[in-house]
């Protein structure tokens, strides 16, 4: 690899300053009405939703941990919750067909917008709010992360002949369809693992080369995949879904799967995310967010004299964390 080596210690890159929040009453059940009187009016359905993000991050940020679930139970129980369910994205996120939020079908939505919604019935209110949705900063940093695992695939097969990867809770691997090596054959072993037997259907019915793992996370730490194995290894939303524990076990049992001069990638929603309390209380997607810092402390352990590399990838997306970790190569270098 071309990466200089950066100590563990490295401290997260400034970050873009964010605006201040706007004003919004403590009382959660004004900033409801406001919204259901807007949308009722004729209101640009973007705007409204805008509006209502801004508040519930307010609350979300600015109450105490029980009095935020009140205001998560006000919205449940108000008419307002209906109409903002017309938009596919929220309401399978809500309702969770498969058991739970950010499911693959659902990522599809943010990843491919109007195109994922061919078995869809959409409202005129419905496809509004899903347009404000898809372009929102959320969506555009999670077609960011699919986007920086494409590259680093490509850059796997330009570093080694026939690198083996490992993709941690692959969904519908769209990464994929954006890899120049994947579609020239230039990968030599390439695991998607996911629980869900259902997006690993649809990953081998469209990537034939690939082999699928239907497991949990712990399939990293309980001898089912081979240590040393993997020249690439990432995770695209899979940490978004870890506690810090556990996230800890993975990070730590994944760094052991590398082979010499292997790379670890992993991706995070930032602890600052501006939809955080709406994608929360409106679509019941609970994110385990994380800093730069946090992102860091995910290395704490790793045996210094075999980590060449840690660092916060730069100038990604705001709401984008990614951990970059390197294991030292067979000669004492970054790379193979």
């Amino acid at each position: 690899m071309t990466h200089m080596p950066m100590p563990v210690a490295a401290q997260p890159p400034a970050r873009t300053p964010r605006p201040s929040l706007a004003s919004a009453s403590p009382d959660p059940r004004r900033l409801l009405d406001e919204q259901l009187a807007r949308l009722r009016g004729g209101e640009d359905p973007g705007a409204v939703v805008d509006a209502l993000a801004d508040g519930l991050r307010w609350l979300r940020n600015t109450a105490a941990p029980a009095a935020w679930q009140r205001s998560v139970q006000a919205l449940r129980a108000h008419p307002l919750l209906p109409l903002l369910h017309e938009n596919p994205l929220a309401r399978r996120s809500f309702h969770k067909p498969r058991g739970y939020a950010g499911d693959a079908p659902m990522l599809d939505m943010l990843y491919l917008g109007e195109a994922a919604l061919t078995n869809e019935k959409v409202t005129p209110l419905g496809a509004a709010l899903f347009r404000r949705d898809t372009a929102a900063p959320s969506a555009v940093a999670a077609r960011e992360r699919i986007g920086i695992m494409a590259r680093a695939i490509d850059a796997a097969a330009e570093e080694r002949q026939a690198p083996h990867i490992l993709a941690l809770g692959c969904g519908h691997l769209r990464e994929a369809g954006l890899s120049r090596a994947l579609r020239s054959g230039r990968i030599g072993r390439f695991v998607a693992l996911d629980q869900d037997a259902a997006s690993l259907a649809l990953v081998q019915m469209e990537h034939a080369g690939v082999e699928t793992l239907q497991r949990s996370p712990k399939a990293t730490f309980d001898g089912t995949l081979p240590r040393g194995g993997f020249d690439l290894i990432y995770a695209t939303m899979l940490f978004d879904d870890l506690t810090d524990r556990l996230a800890h076990t993975v990070t730590t049992a994944c760094f052991a799967l590398l082979r010499p001069g292997g790379r670890l990638l992993l991706a995070n929603t930032d602890r600052e995310a501006v939809d955080a309390g709406y994608l929360e209380a409106c679509l019941d997607w609970v994110r385990f967010q994380r800093d730069g810092a946090g992102m860091l402390r995910l290395a704490h352990g790793l045996p210094p004299a075999e980590l060449a590399l840690c660092r916060l990838l730069p100038d990604c997306h705001p709401e984008n964390q990614v951990l970059e970790l390197c294991r030292r190569g067979a000669n004492g270098s970054i790379g193979a």
